[in-house]
């Protein structure tokens, strides 16, 4: 029997509207979704006080919204697997506990990522890049020279809660953890990443190095799905598919074409399906 999973795109705390659309989806397609996949920035801000790892300028954070948050995960229904984009409570993720999430989310820093369809495999990176921090015990890492020189991301979260590490800091991924993902085996049916493994042609180049683009050569997956700019795309680099995925919403009311990829698993091959909506 084969099965549909659904890959989304950026969600930014927007769940109630994430569940809108899956229903509609189901819908449209006339047939259940089996798994859900989301590339970062889902953005499961429960607790009011979650608000306060968010990265960024304070004005993006919201605790308001978190009523609303916790009634849309209550009624959320799928299997749902997800790496971290760079806008997440990161203080819940990069220790992860799933009964955080009510045991209903399945989460990887990096390496393969569990979800529910036997025999497909996913590889997958949370976070974004930035070359002066690929290393835990990174000069750059504290602000003071008197704080301890984190290794772990239980010590980095220790730092950040006593304002010692930047929360940003909790957005970038290692050189031990994509040497994770590049040392799992070759081919997997998915690649995850936040970000894309080409800089997008709107976009002004900041680094030379490409993580994700490194991880695609090493793997060669099937499909690479990513998201973080915010608009979607399909192309196809060496001999993968690359399909990046828009953020859900501009108007908080309206479904951004391309915010979801929808995928068909035959039991031995993935599938692509079409863009959603």
């Amino acid at each position: 029997m084969s099965r549909l999973v659904v890959v989304i795109g950026d969600v930014h705390a927007e769940i109630a509207l994430a569940v809108t659309a899956l229903e509609r989806l189901e819908i449209d397609l006339g047939r259940p979704i089996d798994q859900v996949f989301s590339i970062g920035d889902f953005g499961l801000f429960l607790d009011e006080t979650d608000w306060d790892w968010l990265s960024g300028p304070r004005h993006h954070r919201h605790p308001e919204a978190s009523p609303a948050i916790r009634e849309a995960w209550h009624l959320w229904r799928w299997p749902l697997s997800c790496i971290g984009g760079n806008h997440e409570p990161f203080h819940k993720l990069r220790v992860f506990d799933s009964s955080a999430f009510g045991d209903k989310l399945i989460y990887t820093n990096a390496g393969i990522l569990s979800h529910s369809i036997p025999n497909l495999r996913v590889a997958a990176l949370s976070g974004i890049f930035h070359p002066d921090h690929l290393e835990f015990s990174s000069p750059q890492a504290v602000r003071t020279r008197s704080a301890p020189k984190p290794k772990t991301w239980s010590e980095m979260l220790e730092l950040a809660h006593d304002g010692s590490l930047s929360l940003r800091r909790l957005t970038y991924y290692k050189a031990s953890e994509i040497a994770l993902v590049a040392s799992t085996p070759p081919r997997p049916h998915l690649l995850l990443t936040h970000d894309w493994p080409a800089w997008p042609a709107t976009a002004t180049p900041l680094y030379e190095d490409r993580p994700e683009r490194y991880l695609l050569d090493a793997l060669s997956p099937k499909f690479h799905c990513c998201g973080h700019w915010h608009f979607a795309s399909a192309d196809q680099i060496e001999d993968t598919q690359v399909r990046a995925l828009n953020i859900i919403s501009r108007s908080k009311n309206f479904v951004e074409p391309g915010w979801a990829r929808c995928f068909e698993w035959d039991g031995a091959e993935l599938h692509d399906l079409a863009a959603f909506p």
